[in-house]
């Protein structure tokens, strides 16, 4: 078969914030056979069966009462002051990893969330209902927050009251900006007071212009993430967009699915900001198998 070239993005691979959490973990488990996480630790079913044979134990809120006295990771997407609560009541050891952008937004939405009630207003987030990251900016509220998952909802959103808005992290910037100049133009005309707050990640808005120069140059583009990234649904469909050869896989043992064309002369592969380089360099090792056999 003719040689194809296959090159990886060298933009992808974790970001601070996963990278961060990722090398607390194993740290603490070379020196214990196991930690528990609640939820995961990162959108990424490879790495996380590699952390899971390091000790790794996953949890969820309800079986918090069981644990009493346990080392409890809080994962880089943060969590609402609830669960802190909940921990300190069963006097659980708590490693908090929060991504330190998660961090500052926690503490800026609080802060405008005390304002806000002062001004009977509401804070508006713009992202997905049931991310583990949107559940832990709602208990920054103090019971004035919803969330909009694109501008049809926001339209939803009664305009009665003073509105603050802020996006999760890993949102897309053209989705909030929409949502952002509606609220702008329709509370203007009501004399009603609004402000905003882009807290997209720079680092995730960055990568966006970067993959789709990228994905237009190669016939063929593996896109690698976790079904349940939100960060990879979005740069998932920047490469498709821009190049509507896209694929995207979840798993090693997928590449065995795919057909590679014939005229395909080149292969380029990019991946979520919760996806490891070194998946992606598996990946390449795999691709370049199937193509020499």
């Amino acid at each position: 078969m003719k040689k194809v070239s296959i090159e990886i993005d060298q933009n992808a691979g974790f970001c601070f914030g996963v990278t961060n959490s990722i090398k607390k973990t194993e740290e603490l488990l070379k020196n214990r056979e196991k930690i528990y996480v609640l939820g995961e630790l990162v959108h990424n079913e490879e790495e996380l069966n590699r952390l899971k044979k390091l000790g790794i134990k996953e949890i969820s809120y309800n079986d918090i009462d069981l644990l009493k006295g346990s080392e409890i990771i809080i994962r880089a997407h943060g969590e609402p002051p609830s669960t802190y609560e909940k921990l300190q009541k069963i006097d659980a050891k708590i490693y908090d990893f929060t991504c330190p952008i998660v961090l500052h937004l926690q503490k800026k939405i609080s802060t405008i969330a005390e304002k806000m009630i002062k001004m009977q207003g509401q804070i508006v987030i713009y992202g997905l209902k049931n991310h583990p990251e949107v559940v832990g900016l709602l208990g920054h509220t103090e019971n004035i927050g919803i969330v909009v998952e694109n501008i049809e909802q926001a339209k939803e959103v009664e305009l009665d009251k003073p509105i603050a808005l802020f996006s999760q992290t890993t949102k897309d910037k053209e989705g909030f900006e929409k949502i952002e100049e509606y609220f702008k133009t329709e509370l203007n005309k009501r004399n009603i007071h609004f402000e905003s707050y882009a807290t997209m990640c720079k680092i995730v808005i960055g990568r966006s212009p970067a993959l789709q120069k990228f994905a237009q140059k190669h016939d063929l583009i593996i896109f690698v993430s976790g079904k349940e990234s939100s960060n990879g649904k979005y740069l998932y469909n920047i490469a498709k967009n821009a190049n509507p050869n896209t694929i995207f896989v979840s798993l090693l043992s997928d590449i065995d699915e795919i057909n590679i064309p014939s005229d395909v002369k080149s292969i380029g592969i990019s991946g979520a900001t919760s996806t490891p380089l070194s998946l992606l360099e598996l990946i390449k090792e795999k691709l370049e198998k199937k193509l020499n056999n």
